[in-house]
């Protein structure tokens, strides 16, 4: 073995025997992305590509953002390791969603959810999570915004995910790229228009959630829903909640 070649082998291996006694958050951040690179970069220093990473893209979370065509570009790097970044994100949203955490337990769990799906997409996105009865995820889905000057959800979507796996619960959220979280007055009538709609179904809208990619706003904390109206009373009982409904959401 060459000079370098074993200088370069003995880095690596004091690298993983650092991840093995200490946890791979022991490592700075160019060092997790060379280590990462290993097993599809096995035969040259990752660390100079690791640097170039961050460099290109500015900020670790932007490497893993980044397509797999923009990773590949990068002097050093594979496509099967361009590849493999790109895919850390959705994996992470998989863990998060696995057998052991399919009950959501509170806005807090929801909102973490979909900033991991949605959070730091530089475009708008919208996500439905649906659940059954007692709780637990069934599924979830992004989308994205069919017009961004818009309320950043689609009813048709909503309703059509709740329908295809029977939920009895389901929660939304849209992203703000790089602006406030506070709901525009548009966001709350929309919102406040789906939960009747959902309410047809015998499904109850939990929450509207805005997110950043660190940071969220949740509508239902803030009482921005307004109770839909029951729909199974007389016709004069159903005008009246229609009148009350619609005050309501007024003074919201």
């Amino acid at each position: 073995m060459k000079e370098g070649q074993a200088l370069h082998a003995g880095h690596r291996a004091r690298l993983r025997s650092r991840v093995k006694k200490y946890g791979l958050d022991s490592l700075e951040e160019h060092e997790q992305l060379e280590y990462l690179l290993y097993a599809f970069i096995p035969r040259k220093d990752t660390n100079p590509i690791a640097h170039a990473l961050l460099s290109a893209f500015g900020s670790f979370r932007r490497v893993l953002d980044a397509s797999p065509a923009d990773l590949a570009a990068v002097k050093g790097m594979t496509e099967n390791a361009a590849l493999f970044l790109s895919a850390l994100p959705s994996i992470y949203t998989t863990y998060l969603n696995s057998e052991k955490q399919k009950e959501v337990k509170g806005i807090r769990d929801a909102a973490e959810r979909f900033i991991a799906l949605i959070g730091a997409k530089d475009k708008e996105y919208f996500a439905v999570m649906c659940l059954d009865e007692k709780g637990y995820l069934l599924k979830m889905a992004e989308h994205t915004s069919s017009a961004r000057s818009k309320v950043a959800f689609d009813r048709n979507k909503v309703v059509a995910a709740c329908v295809q796996c029977d939920a009895k619960i389901v929660l939304i959220s849209h992203n703000h790229p790089g602006g406030s979280l506070t709901p525009s007055d548009e966001d709350v009538a929309a919102t406040n228009r789906l939960a009747q709609s959902l309410r047809v179904l015998g499904v109850r809208l939990a929450d509207h959630i805005i997110v950043s990619d660190k940071e969220y706003y949740s509508l239902a904390a803030h009482n921005c829903l307004v109770e839909p109206v029951d729909i199974d009373g007389s016709p004069d009982r159903f005008a009246e909640d229609i009148l009350r409904w619609k005050e309501n959401l007024k003074r919201v």
